[in-house]
């Protein structure tokens, strides 16, 4: 039998949680939370030094570990009910944040709750996906959630096939009719309604107000500090932050820099938006009520105003879909139908392109490096600043 340490990534990809790991073979092992974690990348004299001594730690545990099972101190069995059960190994190795909601996801679609992890296998992974898809075609859940959710529960899977604890969930992903979705704007006089309202949650309606004038998604507003609002003089600002790997360029003017208040230090976050995704859209809602709006309009509906207003005042596909994160335009025009790439040169041009191509499915051509159209950062910057 070896005695390994096993390390796992969190969430963030900032810690390893550490564990211990008594392997008999490939099939055979058991694993065990030591309930101590590192720094992946430690960026101080403090993470330096804790983990040092979590190093110390680990190789002292390692070694009574051993010790203990040559001498015969301490007894392993790999082949206890609890420790094969579906269940606690999906919690226990999960590296999604919205665990509770998958499992309980999957359990309504097959019944997973007592189910050792040797019976998570092909078979069941089939069924349990036409389940899925009876219920899409049903109307029962939605076709994107599901998708969302099973990815999800996959992602797992193969965390825990690293341990050679299950088989790799060798199944494709769920297939459903895309629903269209609705984009709902906002009116000149709602703007101003939200302007005036007296709402207690003054960093929601900034944020929202803010990514009504810029396009910034609120993931984006979560994380960016004062550093990342780089000034260009002549009232024109930008954003430069990098998220989940890619880079976001993203130019306002002066109204939107108004909304921001009074530059602080550098490390602190502009804006203070700590609460949960569930509290954030409560937040909103209440806002939309406050202000005498049509409470099913989102937050998410500020920045498709923004989007047509601007696709409407440039024509350019390409810088929208750079201030928005997508991979290619391809993704920006299926969001967003009503665009089209030429429309720019008909601008520029002051002519009208016939559309005389004939339609063919194509994969998209991916036309961005991390998110960035560089070749038209320069020369498309003046058209998105107010004035």
């Amino acid at each position: 039998m070896k005695i390994q340490l096993w390390k796992r990534k969190n969430y963030n990809n900032t810690k390893y949680n550490l564990y211990i790991r008594y392997r008999v073979s490939q099939n055979k092992a058991k694993v065990e939370s030591l309930k101590l974690w590192e720094w992946i990348s430690p960026n101080n004299d403090i993470e330096k030094s804790h983990n040092k001594e979590i190093k110390i730690s680990c190789e002292e545990i390692l070694r009574r570990a051993k010790d203990d099972l040559e001498n015969n101190r301490s007894n392993i069995k790999l082949e206890e009910n609890n420790q094969y059960l579906f269940k606690n190994l999906f919690y226990e190795f999960s590296n999604i944040n919205n665990t509770n909601a998958v499992f309980n996801f999957i359990r309504s679609n097959n019944n997973i709750e007592h189910l050792n992890i040797r019976d998570i296998n092909q078979k069941f992974l089939e069924i349990t996906k036409q389940n899925i898809e009876k219920k899409i075609r049903n109307n029962e859940i939605k076709g994107s959630t599901a998708s969302k959710y099973w990815n999800n529960f996959k992602s797992v899977l193969i965390n825990i096939n690293k341990l050679k604890l299950c088989e790799y969930p060798r199944v494709s992903g769920i297939k459903y009719k895309e629903e269209k979705k609705i984009k709902n704007v906002f009116s000149k006089k709602e703007i101003e309604k939200i302007k005036r309202a007296k709402f207690r949650n003054k960093e929601i309606k900034n944020a929202f107000l803010f990514s009504f004038y810029t396009g910034s998604k609120l993931k984006i507003l979560e994380i960016i500090k004062w550093e990342n609002i780089k000034n260009l003089k002549n009232k024109k600002y930008y954003i430069d932050v990098d998220y989940n790997k890619k880079k976001f360029v993203i130019p306002f003017g002066e109204k939107a820099r108004k909304l921001l208040g009074k530059r602080k230090e550098k490390i602190k976050n502009v804006f203070k938006l700590k609460n949960s995704k569930k509290n954030k859209s409560k937040e909103f809602n209440r806002l939309m009520v406050i202000s005498g709006i049509n409470p099913q309009k989102k937050y998410r509906d500020g920045i498709n105003t923004y989007v047509m207003k601007m696709y409407n005042k440039t024509k350019n596909v390409y810088l929208i879909s750079s201030i928005l994160g997508h991979n290619s335009i391809e993704k920006t025009k299926k969001e967003y139908t009503y665009m089209n790439e030429k429309d720019y040169i008909s601008k520029i041009l002051d002519i009208k392109i016939e559309n005389t191509e004939r339609i063919k499915e194509k994969k998209p051509k991916i036309l961005f490096k991390k998110g960035n159209l560089l070749s038209y950062r320069k020369d498309t910057l003046q058209d998105t600043f107010k004035k």
